[in-house]
């Protein structure tokens, strides 16, 4: 049986998804710890992409951005509990690069509750448009099938 997730929990959660954008958006690398675990990984691409291991490894990344990288906004979060009573996440993104293009595509994100709060342990970034005419749009089952040690609801 699936745990239900308390009206606290749940806006703690849209809180840390929401938090990204600001702390990544700012070159906030000390914000990263406000958002993920130390130990995240950060999956970034379909197919082979780009993968970051731990925060740290993520830090340099959100240091060498470019300042073309596009503004971030989450939006459309939908929280699950699943079967292993990890709390996933699946939230939409629009970012908005200094031309003023937008970009568009998917957060999935398994979290983790520490003694400081919600944490993002797990995230894949899918990006949906802009895509190539004719190209099909990455399909990614939900809840994620990834399965992580010793993260499960409170």
């Amino acid at each position: 049986m699936t745990k239900e997730l308390s009206p606290v929990d749940l806006a703690e959660i849209h809180r840390t998804l929401a938090l990204f954008a600001h702390v990544f958006d700012n070159g906030d690398e000390d914000g990263l710890g406000l958002v993920f675990t130390d130990d995240v990984r950060v999956e970034i691409g379909a197919g082979p992409g780009r993968v970051f291991e731990g925060v740290e490894e993520f830090a340099e990344y959100v240091r060498g951005k470019s300042a073309a990288t596009p503004d971030h906004h989450t939006l459309n979060t939908v929280v699950v509990v699943d079967e292993h009573g990890q709390v996933q996440t699946r939230s939409r993104y629009i970012g908005i690069n200094p031309a003023g293009r937008l970009t568009s595509g998917e957060f999935l994100d398994i979290l983790r509750h520490t003694e400081a709060g919600w944490r993002i342990a797990y995230r894949r970034s899918l990006p949906r448009a802009p895509r190539n005419a004719g190209a099909g749009v990455p399909r990614i089952d939900f809840p994620l099938a990834v399965r992580l040690p010793e993260v499960t609801a409170p």
